[in-house]
């Protein structure tokens, strides 16, 4: 059984076929997918799409980029989320000097009011980190900074994840010892990601869970295409053969890992 730690499903992209997506995914042994709804207008289709597929859980919370339309007021809208038994996560939620670094202050505020429900909650969260283009603008060091101070210590083995993991070894050093797991999608397949395949290695199988982030970021064989849940065998079969290790055994490993991270379901 194969797991997609990180889809967008209720994304436009899919308006035309989700139904027909998601079970294409399922033939092909993605049984269980982990919708995330980060922003306040996916928050009840995120919950919709988990009450009608089986094997679908949701991560509810409040992305980087919508920082400049938030207000306070939502936050107990996203507790009443949290709250569901669809919920397995907050996220994503982090920090994104790409498109957002002039509202550095405004993101670490945002962050900071959304960290609590972890431990009210019993959830782990789903983190966001992006780079800046200038130098500097290191949001993994300054997420990391942020979550030694993060007040949550659950009964599973992982604390989080820091999704669609771009970082150095430095960082997923970092973040292993705060407890958090890496999320490895289809940029682990990337003709010139050598440095990020080398840091996964280092990791090693029992420190990663696999995602897509559909409809973004498709595996190498599909670059410019729309991303789905059905390529997470393809990512798999790419994770086992730098590894070493069998494409079960990858299934099953990084399956094992999202229950440890979320729970089983």
């Amino acid at each position: 059984m194969l797991t997609d730690t990180h889809a967008h499903l209720n994304d436009k992209a899919f308006d035309a076929d989700r139904a027909e997506v998601l079970k294409n995914a399922r033939a092909l042994g993605v049984e269980r997918i982990v919708e995330i709804a980060c922003a306040p207008a996916d928050w009840a289709g995120g919950e919709a799409m988990a009450a009608a597929n089986a094997g679908m859980r949701c991560a509810f919370g409040i992305h980087p980029e919508y920082v400049k339309d938030f207000d306070l007021a939502v936050l107990p809208r996203l507790e009443t989320f949290l709250a569901k038994p669809c919920a397995v996560a907050l996220g994503e939620v982090g920090l994104d000097y790409w498109w957002e670094a002039a509202r550095r202050e405004a993101q670490l505020e945002l962050l900071a009011a959304q960290l609590p429900l972890c431990a009210k909650f019993g959830r782990p969260a789903v983190f966001h980190a992006r780079n800046g283009k200038e130098q500097g603008q290191d949001a993994y060091a300054e997420l990391l900074s942020v979550l030694k101070g993060w007040n949550y210590s659950p009964k599973a083995r992982f604390r989080g994840v820091l999704h669609c993991f771009s970082g150095g070894w430095k960082d997923a050093a970092a973040a292993l010892d705060m407890g958090l797991a890496l999320g490895v999608n289809g940029t682990f397949t990337y003709k010139k990601n050598d440095d990020l395949r080398l840091t996964v290695k280092k990791a090693g199988i029992a420190n990663i869970v696999l995602e897509t982030d559909c409809p973004y970021l498709p595996p190498q064989s599909a670059r410019g295409q729309r991303n789905d849940p059905a390529f997470i065998p393809e990512i798999a079969a790419m994770v086992a053969g730098h590894l070493g290790l069998g494409n079960t055994q990858t299934a099953d490993a990084t399956t094992a890992n999202a229950f440890a991270l979320f729970g089983e379901f």
